[in-house]
């Protein structure tokens, strides 16, 4: 089973179980990037959930092969599913915080039955990720998602760091352009 697969796997149980416990919830990080067609390969996968991390830390109580921890220094879990070597991490953060506000059919897609950010929203948690640490990995993401997924970008989402994002990557500048040429 290639690495993709064991990762796509992790996110399915997950999703089911957070399902099962009525959480609302979807995935995003570059692993998403992946599955939309960036040519890279990555295990960043975080997980965006409307709940409390208890809610989390009981769906996921006798679910073999999954394990949570919370971050003492930060608001954060990480969700270990041990059943692949390696084990597959994923970073659970509240909404609001690593995405959207609300999960609902607009700030969502479902890829293969699990919810994943929309491209507007992923393209809105990559900017500002990228704001903070501008690290390649999130550059590319950025470029390729915004080249790809203009059309249906809304624009009225996408935060101001944008702007200084096609100056240092004029090569986005085209869909960028673009983007803003629809709301016009």
């Amino acid at each position: 089973m290639s690495r993709r697969h064991q990762i796509f796997q992790a996110a399915r149980i997950l999703s089911h179980r957070l399902g099962q416990a009525e959480v609302a919830h979807a995935f995003h990080g570059g692993f998403l990037a992946t599955l939309l067609g960036v040519p890279r390969d990555t295990e960043e996968l975080f997980c965006i959930v409307d709940r409390g991390f208890l809610s989390i830390r009981d769906a996921l109580n006798e679910v073999e092969n999954f394990t949570t921890v919370s971050s003492t220094w930060s608001n954060r879990m990480f969700a270990t599913y041990a059943e692949p070597i390696p084990p597959v991490e994923i970073e659970i953060v509240q909404a609001g915080e690593g995405g959207p506000r609300q999960l609902n059919q607009t700030t969502i897609q479902i890829l293969d039955d699990v919810p994943f950010l929309s491209p507007t929203e992923f393209l809105r948690a990559k900017i500002r990720a990228w704001a903070i640490s501008a690290q390649a990995e999130d550059a590319t993401d950025i470029a390729y998602v915004l080249a790809r997924y203009w059309s249906v970008i809304d624009i009225n989402r996408i935060p101001d760091d944008m702007e200084r994002f096609v100056q240092t990557y004029p090569q986005s500048a085209p869909s960028w352009q673009a983007l803003q040429a629809r709301y016009e």
